[in-house]
C-alpha cells in the first residue's frame, strides 16, 4: 500500500480543554483502509464538540489490530505517565482486534484513572449500558477479525494446493503473470490467465550466485552490499537490499521450486508472536509449480550450512583463530572458547587458552571439572593431525582397504537415485514450462479442460518427485577422502604462510570437530588435567549424529 502522508498541523481545540492523545490506525486487511485524512477530520470534529485539546497524534499505518505490538501501547503509557486524559480514536475498533489484548490494555488505561472513546460512536461507558455498548462493538469487531482470518486461510491453502505462494505477488529472480491483468479489449477491461513464475532472463543468475556466495562462508550482510553496491541490484519494489530481506529470500526455498508453509498444528506462535521463523517443528517446505533456480542437492547443502551457522557462537562464524569454532569439550559436548591469559611475563594475550563455554557461563552443574587447553597446544594437535591422518591420508592411504570386490555402498545407490530423480524432474518441469508458455501465446490451442488436465497431470508429478528428492535428502551424503584431495596437497608446506582466518576455512572443511577431552589426575594435594584429543573428519559418518 501506499504510505498516506498526514499533514503535520491540525485545528486545535481551545487550549482550556482536557488533553487527549489522537490514535489512528490504517489495517491491513483492504475492506478496512480508512485513510489516515478521514480519521483525522472525525477526531478534530469530536474535539470541536467536547472542547477537548489534541496534544499529539499517534499514527500506525499498515497495522493488523489482532496484536498490540503498535503504538497504541506507547498511547496507553503515556496516559499512566498523566500526560493525557485518554486516548481518542476514530472507531473502537482502531484500538484493537485482539478480545484478550483489548481487555488488558483497556484494563490498563482505565486503572490509570485515563479513558477511551470513539469519535463516530457515542457511548457512554461509565455507565452499565453504555459499557456493554462497548463490550458488543469490540466483540464484533474481534468476530470480524476472526472471520477475515479464516477466509485468508482459505485462501492460502487453494493456492497451495494449486502450487502457487499464499501471497501472489512478484518475487525477485522470477517474472509474474498474475490471474487478473489488465485489458482495455477484454470484457471488463480485465483479462484471465493461468499465474505463473518464469525465470527472469536477468535476474535468476544473481540468485544462484547469492546462494554460491552464502555457502562460500559470505554473511548476508556482505551479500547485501555486493547487490546494493556493487552490482546496483534493487529489490522487486525498488527498496535496496538490507540483511534481514536477504536472509529471507535465502531461508524461502523459492529459487528450490519449493513454497514454505506453517504447519497449523504448531503452536509456537509463528506469525502472532514473533515473524522470523518457527521455533517448533511447524516449517514445511512444499513443491511449488515455479521451475527452480537452485537444484535439490544445493538447496540441502544451503540447509545445512544454515543450521550449523545457527549451531555456531557469533563469534566464532568469523574466525579470530585457527581452531576457532571446531573446538568442543568431548566431557559436556559444548563448545570451547577463547579466553586471554597472562604471558608469563605480566602481560595479557588475547586468545591465550581456550576453556568450556558451559563450565564458564553455568558451572560445575552443567560441565563438571571443564576445560583448560592453551591455544598453542591445541594448534599444534591440528598440525599434528594434519601431518599424520589428513594430508598423508588423503594423498597416500586409500579410503577403502584392498579387496577382490570393493563393499557395495550403499549412499551410491541414494546418490544414483538422486540423479535419475532430478532428471525426470527437469524433464517434467521443461514440459510444463512449454505447456504454459504456448497456452499463453496461443489460448486457443488447447480446449480448456484437456489444458487443465495435461498441466494437473505434469504438477502432480513434479509433486511426487519433490517429495521423493526431499526423502533421499534426509540421508546424509558423507564425501570419500578422495573429495579432499585438491584441498589438501602442499597443505602442510603452506601451513605457515596462512593467516588464522584461512587456516580455520580449510579446517572448518576437513573436520567436523576437534574434541578435547579432560579429566582430573589427583596427585595428593595437588592434582593436574589431563587432555586427550579425538578429531572428527568430514569423510567419516558422524560419531556424534546418532545420539
Amino acid at each position: 500500500m501506499t504510505s498516506l502522508q498526514v499533514p503535520a498541523t491540525f485545528h486545535s481545540s481551545p487550549p482550556t480543554g482536557d488533553l487527549w492523545i489522537a490514535y489512528i490506525r490504517v489495517s491491513l486487511w483492504r475492506e478496512e483502509k480508512i485513510s489516515p485524512e478521514l480519521q483525522r477530520t472525525a477526531i478534530e470534529q469530536w474535539a470541536a464538540r467536547r472542547g477537548a485539546r489534541i496534544v499529539d497524534w499517534v499514527i500506525d499505518l499498515d497495522e493488523s489490530g489482532r496484536h498490540f505490538r503498535r503504538k497504541i501501547v506507547k498511547c496507553v503509557e503515556r496516559v499512566e505517565a498523566g500526560e493525557a486524559r485518554g486516548v481518542i480514536v476514530w472507531r473502537f475498533s482502531r484500538f484493537g482486534r485482539n478480545r484478550t489484548g483489548n481487555a488488558m490494555w483497556l484494563a490498563r488505561l482505565e486503572a490509570a484513572g485515563g479513558q477511551l472513546d470513539s469519535a463516530t460512536e457515542p457511548v457512554d461507558a461509565g455507565t452499565a449500558v453504555g459499557e456493554l455498548q462497548r463490550e458488543m462493538i469490540f466483540a464484533f469487531g474481534n468476530f470480524e477479525s476472526n472471520r477475515a482470518g479464516e477466509q485468508w486461510r482459505e485462501t492460502h491453502e487453494h493456492r497451495l494446493a494449486a502450487m502457487l505462494p499464499a501471497t501472489g505477488r512478484a518475487r525477485f529472480g522470477y517474472t509474474w503473470f498474475p490471474r487478473r491483468v489488465p485489458d482495455p479489449t477484454a470484457p471488463g477491461g480485465i483479462r484471465l490467465q493461468e499465474e505463473r513464475y518464469e525465470l527472469h532472463p536477468d535476474h535468476a543468475s544473481i540468485v544462484e550466485e547469492m546462494y554460491a556466495r552464502k555457502m562460500e562462508l559470505e554473511g548476508f550482510a556482505q551479500i547485501a552490499h555486493w547487490l546494493n553496491d556493487e552490482i546496483g541490484v534493487r529489490t522487486n519494489r525498488g527498496n535496496r537490499w538490507a540483511v534481514n530481506a536477504v536472509k529471507r529470500y535465502l531461508d524461502s526455498g523459492f529459487a528450490a521450486g519449493l513454497l514454505r508453509s506453517h504447519d497449523p498444528k504448531c503452536k509456537c506462535g509463528y506469525g502472532v508472536t514473533h515473524f522470523e521463523r518457527c521455533k517448533g517443528d511447524g516449517a514445511r517446505y512444499l513443491p511449488g509449480a515455479q521451475p527452480p533456480i537452485i537444484t535439490a542437492g544445493e538447496w540441502k547443502q544451503y540447509q545445512k550450512h544454515r543450521e550449523e551457522t545457527r549451531r555456531t557462537a557469533p563469534r566464532a562464524r568469523r574466525a579470530t583463530y585457527t581452531t576457532s569454532g571446531i573446538m568442543r569439550h568431548g566431557n559436556c559436548r559444548g563448545t570451547a572458547v577463547a579466553r586471554a591469559g597472562r604471558d608469563g611475563k605480566g602481560g595479557w594475550i588475547n586468545g591465550f587458552s581456550f576453556v568450556c563455554l558451559n563450565h564458564k557461563n553455568k558451572g560445575n552443574s552443567e560441565c563438571t571439572g571443564g576445560l583448560y587447553i592453551r591455544r598453542d597446544v591445541a594448534e599444534t594437535k591440528v598440525l599434528e593431525w594434519l601431518t599424520d591422518n589428513a594430508a598423508d591420508g588423503v594423498n597416500v592411504a586409500p579410503s577403502v582397504p584392498g579387496q577382490r570386490t570393493a563393499p557395495e555402498d550403499p549412499r551410491a545407490r541414494i546418490v544414483a537415485e538422486r540423479v535419475r530423480t532430478e532428471a525426470e524432474l527437469k524433464q517434467v518441469e521443461g514440459a510444463l514450462d512449454r505447456l504454459v508458455t504456448e497456452n499463453a501465446m496461443n489460448p486457443d490451442k488447447y480446449p480448456a479442460d484437456t489444458f487443465a488436465r495435461v498441466r494437473d497431470q505434469f504438477l502432480g508429478r513434479k509433486a511426487e518427485l519433490v517429495k521423493h528428492l526431499q526423502s533421499l535428502a534426509t540421508v546424509e551424503d558423507t564425501p570419500t577422502r578422495e573429495e579432499f584431495r585438491p584441498l589438501v596437497v602442499g597443505l602442510i608446506e603452506e601451513w605457515k604462510t596462512l593467516d588464522n582466518l584461512g587456516r580455520n576455512a580449510i579446517l572448518r572443511r576437513l573436520l567436523r570437530r576437534m574434541v578435547v577431552h579432560s579429566r582430573k589426575s589427583d596427585q595428593g594435594a595437588k592434582w593436574r588435567l589431563e587432555l586427550s584429543y579425538e578429531f572428527h573428519p568430514a569423510w567419516e559418518p558422524d560419531p556424534w549424529a546418532v545420539d
